[in-house]
């Protein structure tokens, strides 16, 4: 009688797939089919990390499968003294075969393509944090946690590591694009802070505040000692009739849903012989124009669909800076990258960039959902932001995973922010929540 011959399936099946059966099945052709199972340790050491199965876990499943007659553990490269241990007679292969085997002792076959291990565990990642975003946040952001910006995550540093050099300068070239500004400045903190570093930085003199809620009006305490303030309502600056250094306003008014028209506050601006300082954290990455500013302040969690934890200062050149006396209230200080950086919501930007159109395409598309439902419940059609709408009616959740945006501004009606449902093409905010409007 012929001898069957013993053949190898080298693999490390740390998930196991429909790749590997196939793998094995083709190998059933050619003898008895041993598997060359990898070892946890050599795994960690070439891979860099210990398997979600453990050896002895992944060799009980293998065992299992009808035709494996036999699991051995072998190291990360197969030789041709690992298949004389074992009494092999041939090692079956896919065609990105890097063992040393010998010609007559390789076998190569169709090796399954779309599918890896590695890819199953990207989706595993993506199906945890899709299931955590069933908690539905209706706030202006971040609202959605997004896969794209945890897989760039990482052990980061702002000195002497190329891989965030290369992340940070991606990633600001692309926030400079979107400001239309000649320099970005990034630090860690809040929108809050930006405004305040630069409003300390670059305001002195005579500053018109235009108010339209909560995050205008608090521009005032965010002004250094000495400014000459004066405050007007959005509808009043036609009336006005006067010279200013600075012009001030948030572009988008997320506390009562509110957009102004930024070009008509610049023409303004340029009648009154002023400068144009302007709060873009619920604008940017969404609304249009942000270049007709001369300095603005955002943050990282909102338009630009990262994590919270960055801020940026963007401006024109050529304008005056002033010294603040202070080390990390002096945009110097972060322009030298002279204090730890905001590393990772940097990173979780880089995720984005290259999905940013289709993110906004879907705060849009939340948007006009809501415009198209509620519409009789929006009274201003005319300044919409993006970002959120305000409904002159109650909104009252569906269940209790559903976090309500409670405005910072005293409003009769209610805000509906766009950024809940950014992670699917899916809108389903219509069964997560009941709107009445106003008796």
């Amino acid at each position: 009688m012929n001898k069957i011959d013993r053949v190898m399936v080298d693999m490390s099946a740390t998930l196991i797939h429909h790749g590997h059966i196939r793998l094995i099945k083709q190998a059933m052709q050619f003898g008895n089919v041993v598997i060359g199972l990898t070892t946890d340790d050599e795994i960690l050491r070439h891979k860099g990390y210990t398997p979600e199965i453990l050896f002895k876990n992944r060799k009980e499943v293998l065992e299992s499968i009808e035709g494996v007659v036999e699991v051995v553990a072998v190291p990360w490269i197969v030789t041709n003294e690992v298949l004389l241990e074992h009494d092999i007679d041939k090692l079956i292969h896919g065609d990105d075969n890097s063992n040393p085997i010998m010609k007559d002792k390789l076998v190569v076959v169709d090796r399954t393509y779309g599918v890896s291990s590695s890819d199953i565990r990207i989706n595993a990642v993506r199906a945890i944090i899709d299931k955590k975003n069933n908690k539905l946040m209706l706030t202006p952001g971040p609202a959605a946690i997004l896969h794209e910006n945890i897989l760039p995550l990482g052990p980061l540093f702002g000195r002497g590591d190329k891989e965030y050099t290369d992340i940070s300068s991606a990633v600001l070239s692309w926030v400079q694009q979107l400001s239309g500004q000649d320099e970005v400045v990034m630090a860690q903190g809040s929108a809050t802070f930006a405004l305040e570093l630069a409003s300390h930085t670059f305001l002195r003199g005579r500053v018109l505040i235009i108010s339209t809620g909560y995050y205008s009006d608090r521009l005032q305490k965010l002004l250094p000692p000495g400014c000459e303030i004066s405050t007007c309502r959005y509808d009043e600056i036609s009336s006005l009739n006067e010279k200013f250094d600075w012009i001030l306003c948030a572009y988008t008014e997320t506390s009562t849903g509110f957009l102004l028209d930024i070009n008509l506050v610049r023409a303004f601006a340029d009648q009154w012989d002023a400068k144009l300082f302007v709060d873009a954290t619920g604008s940017i990455g969404l609304e249009n124009d942000h270049s007709v500013a001369d300095v603005m302040a955002f943050s990282s969690c909102k338009g630009l669909f990262g994590l919270t934890g960055a801020c940026f200062v963007a401006h024109k050149s050529g304008l005056l800076e002033y010294e603040t006396g202070r080390f990390y209230f002096n945009l110097n200080t972060h322009r030298n990258k002279m204090v730890t950086g905001p590393y990772h919501a940097i990173a979780s930007l880089f995720g984005v960039m290259d999905i940013h159109d289709t993110l906004r395409q879907r705060v849009v598309e939340s948007k006009k959902f809501v415009a198209t439902k509620w519409g009789d419940l929006i009274p201003n059609k005319d300044n919409q932001p993006l970002l959120c709408t305000y409904l002159e009616g109650s909104v009252e959740a569906n269940d209790e995973s559903v976090v309500l945006y409670k405005p910072r501004s005293a409003l009769k009606g209610s805000i509906v922010c766009h950024f809940g449902e950014i992670h699917s093409d899916i809108i389903n905010i219509d069964n997560r929540i009941t709107i009445e409007g106003l008796n």
